[in-house]
């Protein structure tokens, strides 16, 4: 019985492992989308602040230099946009992920509990049994007439 539980308590460790690495790989994935969609929103907000720069400069030839940097931050703004909605999507993903590690943590602490309760008994078991061949060594009399040899 301890062989089996013994192996089942390896397998489930290693299904928690590999929950775990599912886990780790989904949120890496999800937070790098969200890191890429936070340099959007500040390169957007860098090509606006300069757009507007030269709006404010009032030069002759202002309204092209304008415009493309309004339509580069627009871009970046929409890549945030799309960035952030995929690291959106990918939040079920994640949680998903996340019960699946938990139930599988679960799980191995389960048979890992069965484990050291079989430990438990075959250790009792054993105590036991070495009670009654003291016992039965006593009550067969050697044990009375080893103690009288002493005496």
């Amino acid at each position: 019985m301890k062989h089996k539980l013994d192996r089942v308590l390896r397998i489930r460790g290693l299904l928690e492992d590999l929950a775990h690495f599912d886990l780790e790989k989904k949120t890496a994935e999800m937070r790098a989308l969200e890191g890429g969609a936070e340099r959007q929103r500040y390169r957007a907000m860098a090509l606006r602040g300069e757009a507007f720069e030269v709006l404010g400069s009032r030069a002759a030839s202002v309204t092209t230099p304008w415009l493309m940097g309004i339509a580069d931050a627009d871009i970046h703004a929409w890549k945030r946009d799309k960035l952030a909605g995929q690291a959106d999507a990918r939040k079920p993903a994640v949680e998903a992920a996340q019960a699946e590690f938990f139930a599988r943590r679960l799980d191995r602490r389960q048979i890992e509990m069965l484990v050291e309760d079989d430990v438990r008994a075959e250790e009792k078991e054993r105590t036991r049994w070495e009670q009654k061949q003291v016992d039965d060594w006593f009550q067969s009399g050697r044990g009375v007439r080893q103690r009288r040899r002493k005496k």
